[in-house]
């Protein structure tokens, strides 16, 4: 695991996609564990759109870590169909479809958002997701990176 200085909030590197009824932003961020060491992290923050107006203040938020942030990266790389990212009151599920992924989330009853993203922003979210990796990651060779996605995409039971 590759120890890193995270940057200012402000100069993170984000991704944003907007739907007709909600709205997506994948933000690079960090955790820092136990010791102080900083661990890559990706927020996903999926928000209501009403009209041309985004709610970011009823967003719901999931931080997709070590655990979850290989899961992202085998979805977005067609590795896996689908994968959930559950919290005790909330997740998000994000889904392969034709010409598109598709992601949803849910918090507590009755409140849910979901958009699709197309081939572009899929690329994007999947960059950014792949970027956050491979600085958790010990290597820094994109192949092999890939390799052991694949092999982990078939460990998965969902």
């Amino acid at each position: 695991m590759s120890t890193v200085k995270p940057e200012h909030p402000a100069l993170q590197a984000k991704v944003r996609c907007f739907g007709s009824k909600a709205a997506l932003t994948a933000e690079a961020t960090y955790i820092t564990q136990e010791g102080g060491v900083p661990l890559a992290a990706l927020n996903l923050e999926v928000a209501p759109r009403k009209g041309e107006r985004i709610e970011w203040n009823s967003k719901i938020v999931l931080q997709l870590g070590e655990d979850d942030l290989p899961l992202l990266c085998c979805v977005c790389l067609g590795y896996l169909p689908k994968a959930e990212f559950k919290r005790p009151t909330k997740g998000i599920t994000i889904e392969r479809q034709p010409g598109r992924i598709y992601l949803a989330a849910s918090q507590g009853s009755g409140t849910g958002y979901a958009l699709p993203l197309p081939i572009s922003q899929s690329f994007r979210l999947g960059a950014l997701a792949l970027a956050q990796l491979k600085k958790q990651s010990v290597c820094d060779d994109e192949q092999l990176v890939l390799a052991v996605l694949r092999g982990a995409a078939a460990l998965y039971k969902g």
